[in-house]
């Protein structure tokens, strides 16, 4: 028998966590969701743990009706997105076999292909899709996605490919069908660690991070991402499914179930707070208050502890200037300090005693020394979401102790 100290294991190397696609609260598209016929949907994203093979976790947990996979391939992506590289493509398989029917409310992992991979490297997945699809399940961030009619999974390079991303006012979302995880056969001693949260690191954050250990001689750590914009902490989204789950509910699936997951990153509570106090939201929600957030906050922590997974609270950024400007309607929200102290309260708690978490990551390097209630100028597009520069100084103030064993 191997031993577990020296075997090779499988570690989840990206993740994107799924939302429902309904669109409306109501008719057809929620009813059903959108109609997927004959069709490829080529995904490349960047892995962050290398290993000898690949497998993937295709979902339809939100679905209503089966969704019918007829072809699957991966390979090593090429410098245009909607190429390959055909020497290394690979055909993916269920059970055995080429195809594989993923029954509503259900996710299917694939067999082993064998694919050598390095971290960082881009690695396509491209899916076809047989018959009539009603896609419910999509995630909106990590990867870089094109749709073809027809069978393209041996294709070399998409030629008449559609991207699948949306531009809103909030930013860029990245549509990503059924893909929701992939895992190598890493070396021993391989890890994951998740970031578990929001907006604010719904972002480049995993790859940046990645990269640093990498650089710093740490090669063993895989960062995945479990980030959902507009997600909560204690309720779910409201007004839009695509906002996601609370994260009471969905952590259990969206971090704890990764492979060679054992570290959590959490920076999740921002839109708990702010979200109340937006007149667009009027007569939807209520206040939250610090013993519902707290709760929360605990009952990550029990979860992860129960499974043996180390988990870390990051501080809650500052938010002064952000103003919601949704659909080019006018603020939404202005901040106020009154709005403020919740969050001002928590960073506190998290630096506590009664504070159950493996430890804090104080984020105030990000705020601006000449106002500490906002961040600073260059680091944000809106007064709370991070450019790519604030996204390097966050990467670059989460210690790199944490993730030495």
């Amino acid at each position: 028998m191997d031993d577990p100290k020296t075997a090779a294991r499988w570690v989840s190397a990206w993740s994107t966590s799924p939302i429902d696609a309904s669109l409306s609260e109501s008719g057809v598209l929620d009813r059903l969701g959108v109609a997927v016929t004959d069709v490829s949907a080529r995904t490349v994203v960047q892995l962050t743990a290398g290993g000898t093979h690949v497998r993937l976790t295709l979902s339809n947990i939100f679905g209503v009706l089966p969704l019918h996979v007829a072809a699957c391939t991966i390979a090593i992506g090429a410098d245009d997105a909607r190429g390959i590289d055909p020497a290394t493509l690979r055909t993916v398989t269920f059970g055995g076999q080429t195809h594989v029917r993923i029954g509503a409310g259900e996710s299917c992992t694939s067999d082993a292909a064998a694919l050598p991979v390095a971290a960082g490297q881009t690695l396509a997945v491209t899916v076809f899709y047989r018959g009539i699809n009603a896609m419910r399940t999509i995630g909106l961030i990590g990867g870089c996605s094109h749709a073809e009619l027809g069978n393209c999974t041996r294709r070399t390079l998409l030629h008449m490919a559609v991207p699948m991303q949306h531009t809103a006012d909030s930013g860029a979302y990245e549509v990503i069908p059924a893909l929701t995880e992939i895992d190598v056969l890493a070396a021993a001693g391989t890890h994951a660690c998740v970031i578990f949260g929001d907006s604010t690191v719904a972002n480049e954050l995993p790859r940046l991070l990645a990269a640093r250990l990498r650089a710093d001689g740490i090669e063993n750590v895989s960062v995945t991402q479990a980030a959902i914009k507009g997600d909560r902490l204690v309720a779910d989204g409201v007004a839009a499914k695509l906002l996601g789950g609370a994260g009471v509910k969905r952590f259990a699936r969206d971090v704890l179930a990764q492979a060679g997951a054992d570290m959590v990153l959490v920076k999740l509570g921002a839109n708990d707070l702010i979200h109340p106090h937006c007149q667009s939201k009027q007569g939807l929600l209520t206040p939250v208050t610090f013993a519902q957030m707290t709760a929360g906050y605990r009952a990550l922590a029990d979860m992860a502890h129960a499974q043996g997974m180390r988990i870390w609270f990051c501080e809650l950024t500052p938010w002064k200037g952000y103003t919601r400007n949704l659909f080019g309607r006018g603020d939404d929200i202005q901040w106020s300090p009154e709005y403020d102290a919740l969050r001002l309260e928590l960073n506190a708690w998290f630096q506590g005693a009664d504070c159950p978490a493996d430890g804090y990551i104080p984020l105030d390097a990000l705020a601006d020394p000449n106002d500490p209630d906002a961040l600073v100028p260059a680091y944000t597009t809106d007064g709370v979401h991070h450019t790519p520069a604030g996204q390097r100084a966050l990467a670059a103030l989460i210690p790199e102790d944490i993730f030495v064993t």
